[in-house]
Order: structure tokens, then C-alpha cells, then sequence
């Protein structure tokens, strides 16, 4: 297996949540693009050989024109890839544009986190050469209920459950089988652990950062905002 891994960052939201009326991964948080601070970390690793940065053709213009401000020119290294209807489509549009598809690693992660660092790479690149599949994960701080139609109906015990971050890794060669799984069953899942579950192959979990959330509303980016002013 090679000393190296590509990713795939997902930026192809519609910014619907966020009440935008652009892609959230665009907006600037602290005078950077809010995708930039994933980008750059993986520009800088030289362990990362290939970005696929997953965006909608609407945006492309507008983020090769930041991009090309930001740093020069367009990495060489970084390729777009056109995003779909939802998260799975989008990852699979990125898995057939790999360089690396039987032995290489690939990590995957929202553009939308923008405090992932350096530490969380280096942890989860060392993890997945072990596990072969890896994903951040937080234990959830509140009572998780399962509701349909205004009515819950249960109460799920909270001990147990962890509410799944990004970068997430996985050996290329698997995850690329767990999608093949899901597209042949016309499964639609979450996200990329999920897929892997299916195939009955373990996932490890490591306990990531309370700081490395989403930014999905008006309030998570404010709250973003502030962090970054401190």
C-alpha cells in the first residue's frame, strides 16, 4: 500500500440550512473562504497526492477564481469533480476520478468543517493503515429520540450513541466495493461509514474534537466566527 492517501473534500451543498443564497463553502469566515481551511491543511500535507474537491458547475468559476487569488495559481494537485443531487452521488462521481483505486487510502471531508488540523490527519492516516476503515466521532451530549410525525417513538440510550464527524478514511479499494453494494441494492445512506457497515466490515471510531463540527446554520457560523476571532 502507498505511504500516501487522496481525498475527497465535499463542497457541493446547496446551502439551503444555512439560508443562503450561494453554497455556504464560499461565504468568508474570518477574510478565507470557509472551504480554505480544509484545502489548505491538505495542500500542505505532502502525504496527500490528490484533492478531488467536489463542487456544483455553478460554483466552479467563482472557486478557482478564489482559489487562484489565494495561492497563485490551482494546485496541481487538485482536480473538481461535479457534485450531485446528494452526498452519495457526489462521492461517487469523486471515487471514478481516483489515481490510486486498488492501493491507495482515501479520506473524505465536509469543506463545510473548517476546524479539522493537522493533529486529526496525522491520527486518522496512521489509524486507517491498521483498520482500514476510520471515522471521527463525538459521544452525543443530549437524549437522542427517534420522532415520526410529531410522536416519538423511542428513546435511544445515549451512552451509546456518537454523532459521526469528518475526515473519515477508508483503503480505496473498500470503500469503492461498499459503493458498488449500495448502488446495486439502490441503497441511499448517510454517509460513508454506513456503506462500509453493510458489507460487514468493521469501522473504527475515534473520539474527534467538539470544535470540528459543521457549519449547517446561521448560528453554527456565527459561532465559527467567534472562534476564529479568538
Amino acid at each position: 500500500m502507498r505511504e500516501s492517501y487522496e481525498v475527497i473534500l465535499l463542497g457541493a451543498g446547496s446551502g439551503k440550512r444555512f439560508g443562503a443564497t450561494t453554497n455556504k463553502v464560499v461565504v468568508e469566515l474570518n477574510n478565507r473562504p470557509m472551504y480554505d481551511y480544509a484545502l489548505k491543511l491538505f495542500i500542505e500535507d505532502a502525504r496527500c497526492e490528490h484533492i478531488l474537491f467536489v463542487v456544483q458547475d455553478e460554483d466552479q468559476v467563482l472557486i478557482k477564481e478564489q482559489i487562484d487569488k489565494g495561492y497563485g495559481s490551482l494546485p496541481s494537485k487538485l482536480s473538481f469533480i461535479q457534485g450531485g443531487s446528494e452526498r452519495q452521488y457526489s462521492v461517487k462521481n469523486a471515487l471514478a476520478a481516483l489515481r490510486f483505486p486498488k492501493d491507495g487510502y482515501l479520506l473524505v471531508h465536509d469543506a463545510a468543517r473548517p476546524f479539522v488540523d493537522q493533529d486529526m490527519i496525522d491520527q486518522l492516516f496512521e489509524a486507517v493503515k491498521e483498520e482500514d476503515a476510520v471515522l471521527f466521532a463525538v459521544p452525543a451530549k443530549d437524549t437522542i429520540k427517534v420522532v415520526r410525525n410529531g410522536e416519538v417513538h423511542q428513546t435511544l440510550h445515549r451512552p451509546v450513541i456518537w454523532q459521526v464527524q469528518t475526515p473519515q478514511a477508508y483503503k480505496s479499494e473498500l470503500l469503492i466495493r461498499a459503493y458498488e453494494q449500495a448502488f446495486q441494492e439502490e441503497y441511499l445512506g448517510n454517509e460513508e461509514g454506513e456503506l462500509v457497515e453493510r458489507l460487514n466490515h468493521p469501522v473504527k471510531a475515534i473520539e474527534g474534537k467538539d470544535r470540528n463540527f459543521k457549519i449547517t446554520s446561521v448560528t453554527d457560523f456565527e459561532i465559527a466566527a467567534a472562534l476564529m476571532r479568538r
